[in-house]
């Protein structure tokens, strides 16, 4: 490992008590603290596949998702904007060279939200599109200066191939729409944009960015990372916030049963049921864990020997870490059968872990459908591997 990758390792490890500190301010107020957007910054991890042409680290991706992990310890809402504004640095960088300077010339701290999911269709005209509509789902909007938003193109020959566009959020409105079940600290409220301008050289076609062949990758030939398929690495981005949450309520349950009495007479570590189902959802969550982490391991060695990456290789990334979180579903649900009652009630902190767990889940880089179906797919020779989602 490099030394900036040890560094930022580092900072983010001394982060994560400050981060629990906080962690209950995030979620009462639907928002990640300023303070804590201050501390990514003054700590450089956003930065850290930024290119270094305008001061960013422009380190591997492996260190990207391990500091989500990481930071996840302390608050999960917080690892997830973390993850959200730090991994746009890569689609930014995979735009041209006068995108890259739109968004980081005056300004190499900036940060992205986005809205991803093309939701409506770009009008086509003299050097750009014109977009409209409203686009949910923005994580950590209010702490970023431009938007990347997803959309169907339509070209003059009627195709409409997505487009990622940039947009300046100065150009955007933010409605706080953002009361839901879970990561109720990451701020993911809805952006409405009406009829805005989006110059051409602010987008990136959605197809190069899954076959790793966009305007930034010849920009910068000896950054792997741009040259990396994006559905190949995309599991190991928001995923891992999902991993940590686990991990720590399988930490957190068997100390609150230790000396807990069942009806005043029964000591309750002595249950062999209770002994099973803990060994149960250690099993699945420890197992989801090993899974998730020999897929990234191998999967950035790939990127990093810059050997071809194959559809099969795009949709089995995607196919391993689904399956894991639905291994991670399961511990989390044996954990809230043996924590009994207890956990139904606000204040108690297995259920926080739940709801986010459950959040996590809803989200279309983990949907078992469109993990297993493009994977059989391919097994089948039917059709090539899906992309992001």
């Amino acid at each position: 490992m490099s030394t900036i990758a040890q560094t930022l390792l580092i900072r983010a490890t001394g982060l994560v008590p400050v981060l629990a500190a906080r962690e209950a301010a995030a979620n009462d107020g639907r928002s990640v603290p300023d303070e804590t957007i201050a501390d990514f910054h003054r700590l450089g991890i956003l930065r850290a596949m930024q290119p270094r042409r305008f001061g960013g680290h422009q380190a591997s991706f492996d260190v990207f998702s391990r500091i989500v992990e990481t930071l996840a310890e302390g608050c999960g809402a917080s690892a997830w904007v973390y993850a959200v504004l730090a991994e746009h640095q890569w689609i930014i960088a995979c735009m041209g060279d006068k995108a890259q300077i739109d968004v980081w010339g005056d300004n190499p701290a900036a940060v992205a939200s986005s809205s991803l999911a093309p939701r409506e269709t770009a009008r086509r005209v003299t050097d750009g599109w014109r977009l409209s509509g409203r686009f949910p789902f923005s994580s950590g909007c209010r702490h970023a200066q431009w938007a990347i938003i997803g959309a169907k193109a339509e070209d003059a020959a009627g195709n409409k191939p997505i487009r990622y566009m940039l947009v300046p959020m100065e150009h955007i409105e933010i409605v706080d729409d953002w009361h839901v079940l879970g990561l109720r600290g990451t701020g993911s409220c809805s952006l409405v944009v009406e009829d805005v301008f989006v110059p051409e050289h602010r987008t990136v076609l959605f197809g190069d960015l899954m076959d790793g062949t966009t305007p930034g990758s010849a920009i910068l030939p000896e950054y792997s990372l741009l040259r990396a398929p994006r559905g190949y690495l995309v599991p190991f981005s928001l995923p891992p916030v999902m991993f940590t949450l686990a991990r720590r309520a399988l930490g957190l349950v068997p100390a609150t049963l230790r000396t807990r009495i069942s009806r005043g007479t029964r000591e309750v570590a002595m249950s062999e049921v209770v002994q099973m189902r803990l060994g149960e959802a250690a099993a699945s969550i420890d197992t989801a864990v090993l899974i998730m982490h020999t897929r990234r391991a191998q999967s950035i060695a790939a990127v990093e020997s810059g050997a071809a990456i194959s559809p099969e290789a795009i949709a089995r990334n995607r196919r391993d870490v689904t399956f894991a979180a639905d291994q991670l579903r399961r511990g989390m649900e044996a954990l809230m059968a043996v924590s009994g009652a207890r956990s139904v009630y606000d204040t108690d902190p297995l259920q926080a872990l739940v709801r986010d767990v459950m959040t996590i889940g809803t989200h279309v880089v983990v949907s078992w459908q469109s993990a297993m179906v493009p994977y059989g797919q391919i097994m089948l020779g039917v059709q090539a591997a899906g992309g992001e989602g």
